[in-house]
């Protein structure tokens, strides 16, 4: 829903993308390195800042909207949304592609199929930080021929 304010449109909607990190601005990567090295060894947020050469107020502009796509913990879920053709056996091959990984299907919600296509959500876990097998994964789902989109929808 977008709300007017003061002549400017303002979209309340957060949107989120998953990018790599390279691409992003000097700036967010400090922020990045300040929290990984509060995380790892446990010192002030400040400190890190120091150590790291950033302005606090560089820091804490973009704080809150900077996370990693998992977070520490062994077990880490996440979503996936798909758009599938209405074909016979593509769910099954996606869920082969998953299985493959050794990742575990939570849950897995799928519409009935209209002018073709199916609409799935895939709940998955993995039991460690497997980002690159990830990204194998998503890879290999999205380049079948029946699927139309892959879209990851959250993650802890």
């Amino acid at each position: 829903m977008e709300k007017k304010y003061r002549g400017e449109f303002r979209m309340d909607k957060k949107e989120f993308y998953i990018v790599d990190k390279r691409i992003l601005p000097n700036s967010i990567q400090s922020v990045i390195k300040v929290n990984e090295i509060v995380q790892a060894e446990r010192i002030s947020k400040y400190e890190a800042i120091k150590r790291v050469g950033i302005s606090r107020s560089t820091y804490y502009k973009y704080k809150d909207y900077i996370k990693p796509f998992f977070e520490g913990g062994k077990e880490k879920v996440f979503s996936i949304h798909l758009s599938l053709m209405d074909r016979p056996g593509i769910l099954a091959r996606v869920l082969d592609i998953i299985a493959g990984e050794q990742m575990n299907i939570l849950t897995i919600v799928q519409n009935i199929a209209i002018d073709g296509v199916s609409r799935v959500t895939i709940s998955i876990q993995t039991t460690e930080n497997l980002l690159r097998k990830i990204e194998e994964m998503l890879e290999k789902i999205s380049s079948l021929d029946s699927v139309k989109e892959l879209r990851v929808i959250g993650s802890n």
